[in-house]
């Protein structure tokens, strides 16, 4: 069923504000719904007494709205409610939800973060577009890890959405992905990370987009195939710390060639943070990316590190498995060794 029936529709399109309240006390929850939705933008005074009354409504979608506008958001109950819209609600139920969610200003509050997950995680790309929109205007901390997984999604879209997104959060975390962003092969991702850095505005995100010498390795990270991987073969054998996050791109390289280059500036420079780039690169279909990333992470002094490492015992290639078992006992042995001199 749409989310708006033409009598809601017709009544919104000649803004009729007393035709839509009317039909906030209709017999059927879906019209109480859309009528809501219609209206909940309206700043006039005596229409917002009127719908705040919703809140008590007998249909839980028509009162999680209402209260996520009027009432206490952290209810348990409405929390639930919200969960199930976006579980099982219609994609114009979603969208309509997250976009009046995103009105409560900032928070901290776990479980909306756990619903917003949820909505990220939609198969609808719209309703995902949305909850990583509304990940940005709740500045939810707890959603960097999601929003920088999607920066490696194929759709721009949701690459341009999510680099907004960590810009709207900021904080430390949010610079090195929007760093690595700053080479996206999509023009439009690549300003919104270059504004998203500015709006930052700590030392660090600023001299990424204007320090010299850091915009030359940029700008050659957005030319040729060939030209990228002689840059980050460059950035491992001059050992430039600063230029990880374009390290961590290029994991997510089209060519394998720059993948592989990748992995070994990274060994090179024993980069903790690209840890989880390196573990994507273990199931890339070349085996030869795989085994470049499981030497990079033998490099790397760090449990997670060979936790990936022992994955890779188990490939499907043999040069692979046997590179992996040789890097597993010897970065294990290190790791025990410096537990014991603590």
């Amino acid at each position: 069923m749409a989310l708006f029936t033409p009598n809601v529709d017709k009544l919104r399109e000649k803004n009729d504000i007393q035709g839509l309240l009317k039909l906030t006390k209709h017999r059927k929850a879906e019209v109480r719904l859309n009528a809501l939705l219609a209206l909940v933008k309206i700043r006039d005074q005596s229409v917002i007494e009127d719908l705040k009354k919703l809140v008590h409504d007998p249909d839980p979608r028509v009162r999680t709205i209402a209260t996520i506008k009027f009432g206490n958001i952290k209810d348990p109950v409405i929390i639930e409610n919200l969960r199930q819209i976006i579980i099982s609600g219609s994609q114009r139920d979603k969208i309509e939800a997250l976009r009046v969610l995103s009105e409560i200003g900032p928070t901290d509050d776990l479980e909306i973060s756990k619903i917003l997950y949820l909505a990220f995680k939609d198969k609808k790309m719209m309703v995902s577009i949305e909850a990583i929109r509304t990940m940005g205007y709740l500045k939810d901390k707890y959603a960097i890890p999601h929003l920088v997984e999607a920066l490696d999604s194929k759709h721009y879209q949701i690459r341009v959405e999510a680099t907004r997104a960590l810009g709207m959060i900021g904080g430390d975390q949010a610079v090195s992905p929007l760093i690595g962003c700053l080479v996206d092969n999509n023009a439009e991702v690549r300003k919104t990370a270059h504004d998203a850095l500015k709006k930052i505005g700590t030392d660090r995100a600023l001299k990424a987009i204007t320090d010299a010498p850091f915009m030359l390795l940029v700008k050659r990270m957005t030319e040729g195939g060939a030209q990228r991987e002689e840059t980050v073969k460059q950035i491992g054998q001059f050992k430039i710390k600063e230029a990880a996050p374009l390290l961590i791109k290029a994991c997510n390289d089209e060519f394998k060639s720059v993948r592989i280059a990748a992995a070994r500036s990274i060994g090179i420079l024993r980069e903790k943070s690209a840890v989880n780039a390196l573990v994507k690169l273990l199931d890339d279909p070349y085996y030869d990316v795989r085994l470049e990333a499981v030497r990079a992470l033998e490099k790397i002094f760090d449990s997670q590190a060979l936790k990936a490492i022992e994955k890779a015992m188990s490939d499907s290639n043999k040069n692979v498995r046997d590179e992996a078992r040789v890097a597993y006992y010897s970065l294990k042995s290190r790791l025990e060794r410096a537990q014991e001199t603590d």
